[in-house]
């Protein structure tokens, strides 16, 4: 009796779990199937919809690294600065390696033009070698870089900063875009920093968002020797950011082959030469002389503002392409002199002289225009404004006192537009006039300079959208269109379109 109890029991709990593996298989197909069903319902992305990011997402392989490997990996770097690991740090690695893989290789591609000079600056001042990638953080290794707070340059200087580290301003030269001089006042800015509290992070949070708001946090967080992760809760937002995204820049410049990103257009520093200026110069000329290309040569001097030097320039160094030593070194005194500026016009004299009259013509011209305020949308730039109003980013930039071409959302413009009453008839044959008075008369039909000016030669730093922005009325999509060009990568000496 005893053995067929057991028997029985046996067949019963075997029938059981029989039962339950049987509906198991049923849910688990019912499942694939329905989550089948649900991808042949979901719409299928469109290629002709998607951007160059989206549709390299869709056939671009991109790992992914568990916390444990990401950590080791950090602590296997060797820096003299510390490279702690928490979420934080993770989320900003994840942005550098996975969301904004982009970002990473363009640095990949400028990273040769820029960490020589930056290596020479921090052995000079002994510091560790790693703050070179802290200029990736701040400006993306753009020495044209601005910020909506009025930063400026590789090392994002703003103007106060700059001028108490010897960085000269004016309306013709901002010395906070010359990548040697602002890279040495970066370090000696960073040094004392460093000296203030004896810890990089703390010395980096400084130099974001000022010692004053660094040593509010430590206040905060009881005070006495406190060390960044400390003080974390107490900084500003974007402070708290700004060392996780230091130490990931870092991870994902060292490990970017591991994340499977590279860069297919590497430049390098150009070659050159300097020419020390005693005078007025304008670079158009001085460069048709040394045959040489003006964007190149500005491409070298990003701190020049515009392509000219005032009577005022004293022992300036002015770098110029390598390949124009020869010339230079033939007949210097001649090349200054034939760079030198065209004096104006006997007419256009006569109309500056005549302030009366200048007056008077303003005044027609701003009876037959109304003030209006444009308030920046999301996405706008000075290039799109003009474009809408029928105006020139000169007219935008001098209407509203603007040095550079940062706008932000909500910020107010103000723009002048035809009134309601006047007759766009009149109105453009005075422009025509006012041109006729202001120019000599000249064909009409093209050049074959100007037709060459269309035709663009990348210099190293360039990306598509630093030579849209520098060619008013031309986007990166229509640069793409006229080269057919794929993606954003471009190379030094490529031709490019423009028109």
């Amino acid at each position: 009796m005893t053995q067929f109890k057991f028997f029985t029991v046996l067949a019963a709990l075997v029938g059981s779990m029989w039962a339950i593996h049987a509906q198991a298989s049923a849910n688990n197909v019912r499942f694939e199937r329905s989550a089948a069903e649900d991808s042949l319902k979901k719409p299928k992305p469109n290629p002709a919809f998607l951007t160059d990011d989206e549709l390299a997402l869709l056939v671009e392989h991109i790992p992914y690294e568990p916390d444990e490997v990401i950590q080791d990996r950090l602590n296997c770097i060797e820096a003299d600065i510390p490279l702690v690991f928490n979420k934080f740090v993770r989320n900003h690695i994840d942005y550098f390696t996975v969301r904004n893989r982009k970002y990473t290789r363009t640095m990949i591609s400028r990273e040769n033009v820029y960490f020589p000079i930056y290596e020479k600056y921090l052995k000079k001042y002994n510091m560790p070698q790693d703050i070179k990638y802290l200029s990736i953080v701040e400006s993306g290794l753009n020495p044209k870089a601005a910020s909506w707070a009025g930063a400026v340059g590789p090392w994002q200087f703003i103007k106060t900063t700059g001028k108490e580290y010897g960085l000269n301003q004016d309306q013709h030269i901002d010395e906070r875009m010359d990548v040697e001089k602002s890279t040495d006042a970066a370090m000696r800015f960073l040094s004392r920093l460093y000296r203030i509290y004896g810890d990089w992070e703390l010395a980096m949070a400084a130099y974001n968002c000022g010692p004053g708001n660094v040593n509010k946090a430590i206040r905060k967080a009881g005070g006495g020797q406190k060390g960044f992760w400390e003080i974390f809760p107490y900084l500003p937002k974007e402070t708290r950011s700004y060392v996780p995204s230091m130490t990931a820049v870092i991870y994902a410049m060292k490990y970017a082959p591991e994340h499977n990103i590279f860069s297919d257009s590497i430049l390098y520093a150009a070659d050159y030469t300097h020419l020390e200026v005693n005078q007025a110069i304008d670079l158009n000329k001085l460069a048709a002389e040394l045959h040489v290309d003006t964007l190149a040569l500005l491409a070298l001097n990003p701190e020049i503002k515009k392509a000219s030097l005032p009577e005022t320039t004293r022992k300036y160094k002015l770098r110029v392409p390598a390949q124009a030593a020869k010339l230079l070194a033939l007949d210097q005194s001649c090349i200054l002199l034939a760079a030198a500026p065209t004096p104006l016009p006997a007419k256009q004299q006569l109309i500056t002289e005549s302030p009366i009259l200048l007056a008077s013509a303003e005044n027609s011209r701003k009876d037959s225009l109304e003030q209006k305020t444009y308030i920046v949308r999301p996405g706008d730039n000075l290039t799109q404004i003009a474009r809408v109003h029928g105006v020139t980013v000169a007219e935008l930039k001098e209407w509203n006192q603007l040095e550079g071409a940062t706008i932000m959302a909500q910020q107010k413009l103000l723009v002048w537009q035809p009134a309601k009453e006047a007759a766009p008839v009149m109105l453009a044959s005075a422009k025509a006039l006012a041109n006729d008075k202001a120019k000599p008369a000249a064909s009409k039909t093209p050049t074959s300079k100007a037709l060459r000016e269309r035709i663009y030669h990348v210099q190293p730093g360039d990306t598509l959208w630093t030579i849209s922005q520098r060619h008013d009325g031309v986007t990166v999509e229509q640069i793409k269109k006229l080269n057919k060009l794929k993606d954003s990568a471009i190379k030094p000496g490529q031709q490019l379109i423009l028109g």
